[in-house]
């Protein structure tokens, strides 16, 4: 496993940047492509149906979620296919992440990296950062690749492309993940310059958090924001559980919605 990461670290130097394209509505391909340096990885992962509407032209790697200990993938053979077809020469690497659900604390830590023999090159979230993320809820692969080059890669150009962490109306947000926890540590890097972001104007302004401590002094900025930051995490954890709840009761009538649209495009392609 170690020389597989190793060998995979290698093809990742070659480049001046690293981008990583979520499978999110906020991804502008073009615009990512046209602002990116020449020497420039892109890495998508096993959904990038979502963001690709033709073949891919540029440097790229395909990362999927390895599952069952690295046994077998979490998406189906469909998506695998769409996948190879979006790219229009060959993939310079394809890689498995394996990132568990969070342990509580006291857990013992892996004794070694894990490995898969589905992909050529395989990474270990959980060993490389151990027991960080919250307890029960499991990392999305983006971030967990995301985080993997930011610890063993430091020197690394990492670019986030469409990591917003927002749900959308077209693509699904399972509240398995702890979407607001990724969000803050990303933001840290992200603040720190160990990564960056395609999108520069992602979060609002802190103004009415900076007022409570101006009026009440005795609240350090620090503790306004970690109070801040364990009331919003659980709203949002409330407001995920719910959206993912609507969104399952709303399957019927979306799909019914996409067919009556799609049969009135046909329809008006017909009569012209």
């Amino acid at each position: 496993m170690q020389m597989q990461a190793d060998a995979f670290e290698t093809i990742l130097a070659d480049y001046e940047m690293v981008a990583l394209i979520a499978n999110s509505e906020a991804v502008d391909i073009d615009a990512i492509t046209r602002s990116m340096p020449a020497r420039t990885l892109y890495v998508f992962f096993t959904g990038c149906a979502k963001v690709l509407s033709r073949p891919f032209e540029h440097d790229a790697v395909l990362c999927h979620r390895l599952v069952a200990g690295g046994t077998r993938f979490l998406k189906s053979k469909k998506h695998f296919d769409r996948a190879y077809s979006l790219f229009s020469k060959p993939l310079k690497a394809e890689v498995g992440m394996l990132a568990s659900p969070g342990v509580p604390d006291g857990t013992p830590p892996l004794p070694a990296a894990r490995s898969s023999t589905l992909v050529p090159y395989t990474l270990d979230f959980d060993y490389t950062l151990g027991h960080i993320y919250p307890v029960k809820r499991v990392p999305t692969t983006g971030f967990a690749m995301a985080m993997w080059i930011a610890e063993t890669m430091p020197t690394a150009q990492v670019c986030l492309c469409g990591f917003t962490g927002v749900a959308s109306l077209n693509l699904s947000m399972y509240a398995e993940h702890d979407w607001t926890w990724e969000q803050i540590l990303l933001q840290l890097f992200v603040k720190k310059g160990r990564i960056l972001r395609f999108e520069d104007a992602l979060s609002e302004a802190a103004g009415s958090y900076a007022r409570i401590h101006a009026r009440f002094p005795e609240f350090s900025e620090a503790t306004v924001a970690l109070v801040a930051s364990n009331v919003l995490t659980n709203r949002f954890t409330g407001m995920e559980r719910q959206m993912a709840k609507l969104w399952g009761m709303t399957k019927l009538q979306r799909r019914v919605r996409g067919f009556l649209r799609r049969l009135g495009n046909r329809l008006k392609r017909l009569k012209r």
